[in-house]
């Protein structure tokens, strides 16, 4: 499993936001035909050069790291501004720089960051 981090633009919050909520919906009512297609709206609206492939590994080691700082955070499938100013102030940035960069780009921007998760096509062994 790899989890694709990518910024959304300002212009597509909102739409991020429904699909989001919509993706989550059908993931609880187990529609994978729907969540198939919500994920493929959703990366459409990514912009594809603020984008990441991290391992699930990676990803957990940083989610735990914004957790010492702030024990209630939540990574939903799209993070908005305070999400992601709390990423950041947990001081991640060092050891984390690529996702911190798209983060800061997010903010900068007043953007959201996408947080999907999806299956590796051929993973490398």
């Amino acid at each position: 499993m790899k989890i694709k981090i990518a910024l959304i633009p300002s212009e597509h919050t909102s739409k991020a936001q429904d699909l989001s909520s919509k993706l989550q919906n059908a993931m609880e009512a187990g529609e994978m035909s729907t969540v198939d297609q919500l994920t493929e709206e959703l990366i459409s609206l990514t912009d594809s050069e603020q984008s990441l492939s991290l391992s699930e590994k990676y990803w957990h080691q940083l989610i735990e790291k914004v957790r010492s700082f702030d024990d209630v955070f939540k990574s939903d499938y799209v993070m908005a501004k305070p999400q992601l100013e709390t990423i950041i102030a947990a001081g991640v940035a060092e050891a984390f720089a690529d996702v911190s960069g798209v983060v800061e780009r997010a903010l900068k921007a007043d953007g959201v960051v996408l947080q999907l998760p999806f299956e590796e096509a051929d993973a490398d062994v």
